[in-house]
């Protein structure tokens, strides 16, 4: 028997067509997340703002699991489903996990760095932001702070608290 509770469900998309999908899923009243930012873009001799995700290939939808099913499979929506290897299903996503996101996209997406899980105590990173921008050091953790570790070879080493959402990788 197909649950009738909504759940969050995590689906894949074609290239570049986030956008598409978002509009398809609103005309047929689907509820939906997808975090996006304005961009401007040089086009020739002129300037465009234009909408672009913050994740490419990537959207959220709020449904039933048969309302779910139905999208891709009745409706001809392009989406795909990513799967829950654990479970042998479609990956649900938490309403904590999900509502917390949401609220962190709505209100400080220009602090948000996805690739926070490439960064390991040891790596080599650039601070990207506020006044120590450009400043390469080394990655490191104390008590859930992070700290970008300045050496002078043979005569100090200096740490600075830094928010991870301010780093880049630039080698290990």
């Amino acid at each position: 028997m197909i649950e009738e509770q909504k759940k969050w469900y995590a689906a894949r998309t074609r290239d570049k067509q986030e956008l598409s999908i978002r509009n398809r899923l609103k005309e047929m009243g689907v509820e939906y997340f997808l975090p996006t930012r304005q961009e401007v873009r040089e086009l020739k001799s002129r300037r465009k703002t234009v909408e672009v995700p913050y994740i490419r290939n990537l959207i959220f939808v709020y449904a039933t699991k048969q309302e779910a099913i139905d999208l891709p499979n009745k409706f001809g929506v392009s989406i795909f489903y990513i799967p829950d290897r654990v479970k042998k299903g479609m990956l649900i996503v938490p309403e904590k996990q999900m509502n917390d996101f949401i609220q962190v996209m709505n209100f400080a997406s220009d602090n948000v760095n996805f690739d926070i899980d490439e960064l390991m105590p040891g790596d080599k990173v650039r601070i990207t932001k506020g006044e120590l921008c450009g400043i390469e050091g080394q990655i490191a953790t104390n008590l859930n702070n992070t700290f970008v570790i300045i050496q002078i070879n043979g005569v100090l080493k200096a740490s600075v608290k830094v928010l991870k959402s301010w780093l880049k990788v630039i080698g290990k």
